[in-house]
């Protein structure tokens, strides 16, 4: 128990949040939940993700959707930061060797393939003067129950070179 005065830096599985495998796994959980409770208004609001599926676990509903729709799709590793080990595909042969150099990457356990969101491609972004864009936003979240969040206002946006 932590005194009043006292205070983390961490809340229990936050990684749910900033790991881009499960992060997908709860906007998808909250919207089919939306979706059950008949708050089709609000499950609408969910758009703002391309479709996406999460490797090796949804690997056959993505194969699905590929052969019936095809295009550019973007694979980016659930557990990497700052751009490392993504990747574009068109083809479904590019998913083979992806799996095979992921086994040759040194997984600790023998014939695991590395986890992956693999995202439909945006083709046309939102741009910002001609240049794809991020984000940065801090914010200190000082409790979850009740949610208590304070944003602080000097964010930065990085563009794309």
């Amino acid at each position: 128990q932590l005194a009043d005065h006292q205070r983390i830096n961490h809340f229990r599985n936050h990684y749910e949040l900033t790991r881009k495998d499960l992060m997908v796994k709860n906007l998808k959980r909250a919207k089919k939940g939306l979706e059950k409770d008949s708050r089709l208004v609000q499950a609408a609001q969910y758009d703002f993700f391309p479709q996406t599926f999460s490797l090796p676990s949804e690997y056959s509903m993505f194969v699905d959707e590929f052969k019936k729709a095809g295009g550019v799709w973007i694979m980016k590793p659930s557990g990497r930061a700052q751009g490392k080990g993504i990747f574009l595909v068109s083809k479904l042969s590019q998913m083979s060797e992806w799996k095979g150099a992921s086994r040759a990457g040194g997984n600790v356990y023998a014939g695991q393939v590395e986890n992956y969101v693999c995202q439909r491609y945006l083709d046309n972004p939102y741009l910002i003067g001609g240049k794809k864009f991020d984000l940065r936003l801090y914010c200190l979240v000082t409790s979850f129950s009740p949610l208590v969040v304070y944003l602080y206002r000097s964010g930065f946006c990085r563009f794309s070179t």
